[in-house]
């Protein structure tokens, strides 16, 4: 049996992942914000993920991250769970993928395993939109170049920052509005959100396809937890994955560790 867990340190979430081997059994999240020892989080994750003591000597670690403050107490958490040190994804890995980004180390590797997932499963060219903490255009050319994107504050981001940055808006609830012109404070935030970002959303997919590729069709693949709000009022073609990073992260492992 081979085991991989396959761990997503995000903003928000660690999103965690249990594939026996090509096939995803078990996934989980954590807080992020969860100020908890490398011990708990080891437990945490076996819980969660339903390992074993037996499971858990078969088992290794692919780790990619966008918080360096939480890489290293979640890659102790894996090394005391599995006795086996992590592979920790870095930009001096030899990826599956041509990144055009200037510098290329300024990308968040979360977007590389994204992209990467997106052009295995989906082939190329595509667009990759990850519907996040933040929400992250992502463009790839049928050459497999990583060429950059557009990164905007996430839904509730967004909804936070009018509440914070403002004297009467409070915080609402996001949820899908009936109507584009609210009839009162909640709804218009809804709306503003909600709606804006769905036209805001097509807008720059059609901009980007005219730069991406004028020959070749191409995809909108869709990942993250915040595409339910979203994705019912898109009146388009696209694809939702919401275990795109999951198995990026698989692939990319089983490449380098050959």
């Amino acid at each position: 049996m081979n085991n991989l867990i396959t761990i997503d340190i995000g903003n928000s979430n660690v999103d965690l992942g249990l594939f026996d081997n090509n096939k995803l059994i078990h996934s989980a999240k954590i807080s992020t914000q969860d100020n908890k020892s490398e011990f708990e989080i080891a437990t945490s994750i076996k819980q969660l993920l339903q390992i074993t003591d037996k499971t858990a000597q078969n088992t290794k670690t692919i780790i990619s991250s966008v918080v360096p403050n939480k890489t290293q107490i979640v890659s102790k958490a894996s090394e005391i769970l599995t006795n086996k040190k992590p592979l920790v994804l870095s930009h001096d890995n030899n990826l599956p993928i041509i990144n055009k980004y200037n510098p290329p180390e300024d990308v968040g590797i979360d977007r590389l395993v994204d992209s990467i997932a997106a052009v295995k499963l989906y082939g190329k060219p595509n667009i990759i939109l990850d519907i996040g903490t933040c929400l992250v255009f992502n463009a790839i050319t049928k050459n497999n170049e990583y060429i950059g994107g557009s990164i905007l504050p996430g839904l509730n981001m967004a909804s936070e920052s009018l509440a914070n940055s403002t004297a009467l808006l409070r915080p609402v609830e996001l949820r899908i509005p009936e109507n584009i012109i609210g009839n009162n404070t909640t709804e218009s935030i809804q709306s503003g959100i909600i709606l804006g970002y769905v036209e805001l959303i097509k807008g720059v997919f059609n901009k980007y396809k005219k730069i991406v590729s004028k020959d070749h069709d191409i995809k909108l693949i869709i990942t993250g937890g915040g595409g339910e709000l979203i994705i019912p009022k898109l009146d388009f073609e696209y694809i939702y994955n919401e275990k795109l990073s999951f198995i990026g992260l698989k692939y990319i492992y089983d490449l380098l560790e050959k």
